[in-house]
C-alpha cells in the first residue's frame, strides 16, 4: 500500500472530488468542508433543542454543545477508485477542543458520494462550526491490484432518516458533564448533611435544656420536701409540749382540788 502524495493527489482529485479546490492539497491530503445538511442531538441545557436535521445556508453557523452528538454531511462529492482505499480524520485543531471522529475512518474502493462524518463533543465547551468550514482530512493510498469486491451500495447525498432514527432521544452526557452533575450531588449531600447536623444540634440543646430544667425542678422540689419535713417536725416538737403543758397543768388542777378538800 502506497500512500498518494501532493503530486499524485492533484493529478488525480480533479475526477474523483467535486468540487474540488487544489489549494485544498498539503502533506499528501486533500481538506474536506462542512456541507449542507447537519444534524446535532438535543442540547440538555436548552429547552427548545430538537433532535432534527438541519439545512445551512452559505456559511451559516451551528452550536455542537458538550456532550453531544453530531452528523456532517460533506460539501465536497468523494469518489474512491476501485484500485484505490481513502482514510479519513478530523483536522487536529477539532480535536484539541474535543470533537472526536466516531463514523470509522476509511471510505471504500468503489465509493462514491458526500461522506458523513458523525462527531462527538468529548469536550467541556460548545465548538461553533459553519457551513464550508474547512474541518476534515482526506488521505488515498493505491491497492496491490483492484479490488474485485468494492462497494457497489450508492453514497449519501442527504442525511438518511434511517440513520437518524437509529439515534436515542436521551440525553447525553459527556465525561464533563457527569462530572458537574456529581459535583452538584454532591454539594446537595453537603447542603443536606449541613441541615441534618444542624437538626442535630438543635435537639441536643433542647434535649439538654429539658434535662436540665427537670434537674433544676427535681432539685426545688428537694428543697420543698426538707421545708415540709422540716415544718413537720416544728409541728411535733409544739405538740408535744403542748400535750406535756397540758398534762402538768391537769395533774396541778388535780393536786389543788385534793387540798382543797382536806382542808375542808
Amino acid at each position: 500500500m502506497t500512500f498518494w502524495s501532493s503530486s499524485t493527489l492533484k493529478q488525480h482529485l480533479p475526477n474523483l472530488i467535486t468540487p474540488c479546490d487544489l489549494e485544498r492539497v498539503a502533506q499528501s491530503s486533500y481538506t474536506l468542508r462542512v456541507g449542507k445538511e447537519i444534524f446535532v442531538t438535543k442540547d440538555r441545557h436548552n429547552r427548545n433543542s430538537q433532535h432534527t436535521k438541519r439545512s445551512l445556508e452559505e456559511n451559516q453557523a451551528f452550536v455542537i454543545p458538550p456532550g453531544q452528538f453530531s452528523f456532517l454531511l460533506t460539501e465536497e462529492k468523494v469518489k474512491v477508485p476501485k484500485n484505490a482505499i481513502a482514510f479519513i480524520s478530523m483536522k487536529a485543531g477539532f480535536k484539541y477542543k474535543g470533537l472526536i471522529n466516531i463514523s470509522g475512518f476509511h471510505v471504500d474502493p468503489g465509493f462514491e458520494g458526500n461522506l458523513l462524518f458523525s462527531v462527538y463533543n468529548a469536550g467541556p465547551s460548545p465548538i461553533h462550526l459553519k457551513r464550508n468550514e474547512e474541518c476534515f482530512l482526506i488521505w488515498y493510498a493505491n491497492l496491490d491490484k483492484i479490488d474485485t469486491l468494492p462497494r457497489t451500495k450508492e453514497g449519501f447525498s442527504e442525511i438518511p432518516i434511517s440513520v437518524l432514527n437509529q439515534i436515542s432521544t436521551d440525553e447525553v452526557y459527556s465525561i464533563h458533564a457527569l462530572t458537574t452533575k456529581i459535583s452538584e450531588v454532591e454539594e446537595k449531600y453537603k447542603s443536606v448533611s449541613w441541615w441534618i447536623l444542624g437538626i442535630k444540634t438543635v435537639g441536643g440543646l433542647l434535649f439538654a435544656a429539658v434535662i436540665s430544667g427537670v434537674s433544676l425542678a427535681y432539685s426545688h422540689w428537694d428543697t420543698i420536701s426538707q421545708h415540709y419535713v422540716f415544718l413537720n417536725r416544728l409541728v411535733d416538737e409544739h405538740k408535744q409540749q403542748w400535750e406535756k403543758q397540758s398534762s402538768s397543768t391537769q395533774a396541778n388542777n388535780n393536786k389543788n382540788r385534793v387540798e382543797t378538800k382536806k382542808s375542808k
